[in-house]
């Protein structure tokens, strides 16, 4: 088995980002997902969504404890990403049964025209590891018409069967990866997984908490539960990334 290189495909961006734009549009794609251990949150408020090189790299985030499922090397400098939901499946293998220590980002969908990212029907890594040969860039997946058949019928499966909205991707385990950090910006709104899990946030980290918008925090089961779809899909097997 081989596995692929990253490679920003620069190939004609305007064109692609104003398709990109007009699908967001049409599908009324509001944001993309990224989930997080709570003890993350405040760095990542202040630095952003880093990449595991940069982690890696600088000791200022020395505390921060890396999953056991990773992209393949290489590919630790891409940040990943679910559209409109989080890939709920790895979501619960990563838990470790204490779902209330995380929290679910949303992230607004200008980055998927602002940095160049990858855009994958699966897991990335389905792809990722499945080169021709060693060594080889991956230069497809990056434009419009990929991120559009995140969102098509496939062979096996068919969107009316599954009853999900035009914001959802076809298969929950879709992914994004762009090439650059996800600035706190873009960062629109932080989902606890109760009042209580916010409320003890806020009072461990009072100073920084009352420096941030109100209307960023929001609390509820909304995105720490499957899919509606789930029982299309709780037949699957989840992979590693």
């Amino acid at each position: 088995m081989h596995t692929y290189l990253p490679f920003i495909n620069n190939s004609k961006p305007e064109k692609r980002n104003n398709a990109i734009r007009q699908f967001i549009r049409k599908n009324k794609l509001s944001y993309l997902t990224h989930f997080t251990r709570i003890d993350y949150l405040k760095s990542i408020l202040q630095f952003g969504i880093l990449p595991a090189s940069v982690l890696k790299s600088n000791k200022t985030f020395d505390f921060v404890r890396r999953n056991d499922v990773t992209l393949p090397p290489g590919w630790d400098g891409l940040v990943s990403m679910n559209i409109s939901f989080p890939d709920y499946r790895l979501f619960n293998q990563l838990q470790n049964h204490q779902p209330s220590d995380w929290v679910i980002l949303l992230i607004d969908p200008r980055v998927l025209t602002d940095f160049p990212c990858y855009f994958f029907p699966g897991r990335a890594i389905e792809t990722i590891e499945n080169a021709p040969a060693p060594g080889m860039p991956l230069t497809d997946y990056q434009n419009a018409s990929d991120l559009k058949a995140l969102f098509m019928d496939r062979n096996d499966v068919k969107r009316k069967d599954l009853d999900i909205p035009s914001f959802y991707t076809t298969d929950p385990a879709s992914e994004v990866l762009s090439f650059f950090p996800i600035a706190p910006s873009y960062i629109t709104q932080v989902w606890f997984h109760s009042d209580y899990k916010f409320n003890m946030w806020v009072l461990s980290n009072t100073e920084f908490a009352v420096t941030q918008d109100r209307n960023r925090w929001a609390c509820g089961l909304q995105y720490f539960s499957p899919r509606s779809d789930y029982t299309y899909w709780k037949r699957g097997t989840v992979r590693s990334k």
